[in-house]
């Protein structure tokens, strides 16, 4: 066993796990306040029996076996030595049967203790007994795509410390996961809550309590201290019982940037089709995260102008973005706030939901009060034309098809840039779209976006005696933005209101029918990491990753195919994943849940997707 190195937050004792193997597995165990007289060094499985009486092969061997069944972390080696607690005040009867059984199963040491002070803080699961000390198992991954910058585990009092651990690679971290046992495999226990035993990576523009925050730029990264307290969002998923494991890349300041642009931290690798592919961004690691590992329940990210539905489409992931304002903006770093929402990404449709649920579902009953029924499919025709992929747009409707199937209808086809000659609002003066909100987008978003990372640049500044670098991609957009006026930031302001108040009214028709919206992410096509951007990010009009943060609305992206070309890398033929997204009115987050699934059940297409290379089983 060897001692791992956790970086100690400054006033806190420096806590000393320990790391060791069993043959290819690596675990790490952290030290545990118990005081549990155990003083064989050994492998430990430790078992909280309730008001149980007697211990027959029949219940301890369903046990274990659910154990090895269902929990990653958990092996067979930590049988040596077994620990049943029992509460009340009479003693553990252990059958015979039952101890025949253990001996089977490898043990060595049976112990029984009665609940009490020096215990009550254990749970079950695996230990490690080393020097008369009780540590708590985790298991550790490599971060082998390079999604995190920070991994995390607990120190001594449960505060969130970093953990500095190589991986096969002297640029590659090892991420620690705990055992499901005391949290998810024990839904009666005290201890289950909605979100026990899930695995969370959060994006790095999250404040996590005594972690200083990056936002990918080292400038940034040089200027923040330690967080003093973590973020209300991820608060509301620990308080859940999720575990926050480490925290992801990003584009730097949540901007856009591809992977050559990506300076100060190399960008991640997504590990669909021949792994040379962008992962899109901001939210890259979050969404590498959710579609490289499967020790990853849910990764966090953020949505200002795509920062989240990109990535789910170049990932291969579900990625939803919530109807605005459910979500504290309290410890995240905004870019603007009118758009900046918190988002997931998710390999299980189901899982998505159930985690949707018990991080901001509660704050959905009293949002929307309109009709449920029925449901109305727009297919926007301006959208659509944008996408010159064939074999995408065959894929799109072929999904679009399942959806009238399952919905009862058929959807309608329609130009928004024509029903707004149609039925224009008064206050364009005649203007047709594309003129009205040439540059309402631009001057809106890049103006608070410039602005918002002002005091950062003048902190630096009088800090460190120079500019702090910026990237050229964000360097180029805070250019073009220092030249917006205040008064073109209150005119774009205003016209995004006009347009949302517009598109409720004579598109969506809020009040009147449930819309639903369809919506492609952007053209699917190789755009692999060794190639330079051809643009610069410059929005202009309604662009329709625009579209659900005007109008505060919820946005499902949905995997739906894979398009095959041939890799410049590989040589082969490969598959880029496909991904289309599903709009519907502020407050109908659980309905789009609710649409896909039954959509995707319907006609036969899978509801998860897999890690690695390709999204489908098939």
């Amino acid at each position: 066993m060897v001692s791992s190195d956790i970086k100690p937050i400054e006033g806190r004792e420096q806590a000393h796990p320990l790391e060791f193997s069993i043959g290819d597995d690596r675990f790490i165990a952290l030290p545990h306040p118990s005081e549990l007289d155990v003083t064989a060094s050994s492998y430990v499985t430790v078992v909280f029996c309730e008001k149980l009486r007697d211990i027959t092969s029949a219940w301890i061997g369903s046990i274990i076996a659910n154990y090895i069944a269902k929990d990653d972390v958990f092996t067979h080696e930590f049988l040596e030595t077994i620990i049943f607690i029992y509460s009340g005040s009479n003693s553990l009867n252990i059958t015979d049967d039952a101890r025949e059984y253990l001996k089977s199963q490898g043990v060595k040491t049976v112990v029984t203790s009665p609940l009490s002070p020096s215990n009550k803080q254990l749970t079950s699961g695996p230990y490690l007994c080393s020097s008369g000390r009780l540590y708590q198992v985790w298991k550790l991954h490599e971060d082998t795509h390079g999604a995190f910058l920070h991994t995390l585990v607990p120190d001594l009092s449960g505060e969130l410390v970093e953990l500095r651990t190589t991986g096969t690679t002297p640029d590659s971290r090892m991420v620690a996961v705990p055992s499901l046992i005391p949290t998810a495999l024990n839904p009666t226990d005290e201890h289950f809550k909605p979100l026990g035993g899930w695995r969370i990576a959060v994006k790095d523009n999250f404040n996590i309590k005594g972690i200083r925050m990056s936002a990918c730029n080292r400038a940034f990264y040089e200027l923040s201290s330690p967080a003093s307290k973590t973020a209300a969002a991820i608060q509301v998923l620990i308080t859940q019982g999720a575990t926050i494991v480490g925290t992801t890349k990003l584009a730097s300041f949540a901007a856009t940037e591809e992977p050559l642009e990506c300076i100060d931290w190399p960008a991640p690798w997504n590990p669909r089709a021949d792994g040379y592919q962008s992962p899109a961004g901001s939210s890259s690691g979050s969404g590498v995260a959710c579609a490289a590992y499967d020790w990853i329940d849910i990764a966090i990210g953020s949505d200002t102008s795509g920062s989240g539905r990109r990535p789910g489409h170049w990932n291969g992931c579900f990625a939803m973005r919530p109807t605005h304002g459910l979500l504290s903006h309290e410890g995240f770093l905004n870019s603007f706030p009118r758009f900046d929402v918190p988002t997931f990404f998710g390999r299980e449709l189901d899982k998505c939901s159930h985690f949707m649920g018990a991080w901001y579902g509660k704050n959905l009953a009293d949002i929307y009060k309109g009709v449920t029924t029925p449901y109305t499919l727009i297919y926007p025709r301006d959208y659509m034309r944008v996408i010159k992929n064939e074999e995408q747009i065959r894929i799109i409707d072929s999904f679009v098809t399942d959806l009238e199937i399952f919905l009862g209808v058929s959807s309608e086809r329609i130009s928004f840039d024509e029903s707004w000659d149609s039925v224009p609002p008064p206050e364009a003066g005649g203007l047709r779209l594309q003129e009205y909100m040439k540059d309402a987008s631009r001057d809106s978003f890049f103006y608070e976006d410039y602005h918002n990372f002002g005091l950062f640049r003048q902190e630096y500044h009088d800090k460190f005696g120079k500019a702090p670098y910026i990237s050229p991609p964000v360097r180029w957009q805070w250019e073009l933005s220092s030249h917006i006026t205040k008064e073109a930031n209150s005119r774009a302001l205003e016209r995004l209101d006009i347009f949302r108040d517009w598109f409720n009214k004579v598109i969506m028709k809020t009040g009147i029918r449930n819309a639903i919206v369809i919506i492609p992410i952007e053209e699917i096509s190789p755009r692999y990491r060794d190639e330079m951007s051809r643009k610069h990010f410059n929005p202009v009009g309604v662009p329709n990753l625009f579209l659900s943060p005007i109008l505060g609305a919820p946005e499902l992206t949905i995997p739906i195919g894979e398009c095959p070309f041939t890799s410049k890398v590989t040589g082969n033929i490969e598959k880029l994943p496909v991904a289309v997204s599903l709009i519907a009115s502020p407050g109908h987050d659980l309905e789009l849940f609710d649409v896909a699934r039954g959509c995707l059940e319907k006609a036969g297409r899978p509801t998860r997707v897999l890690t690695g290379k390709t999204l489908f089983p098939f």
